[in-house]
């Protein structure tokens, strides 16, 4: 799997999540204290986020960590 691939997969799943919980993006990065054109990279796969940043938008989103990393169905990240 190449990074390119993975930081797609990781932007798709926040963007499922970010649906799910019914928020925008620009509420997401506000929420998160996180760029919301940061926020727009990473759910194109254009930007590599840090831990700390994916644990801020777990939080926001109620989501564990491991669903946003997860890729065909395994997690990467437990």
């Amino acid at each position: 799997m190449s990074r390119r691939s993975f930081y797609c997969i990781v932007g798709e799943n926040i963007i499922k999540a970010r649906r799910k919980a019914r928020i925008s993006q620009e509420r997401l990065a506000y929420l998160s204290v996180i760029d919301r054109t940061y926020v727009g990279k990473i759910e194109k796969g254009r930007a590599n986020p840090s831990l700390k940043v994916l644990c801020k938008i777990s939080r926001t989103l109620k989501t564990p960590v491991c669903e946003l990393t997860r890729v065909n169905g395994h997690p990467i990240l437990r």
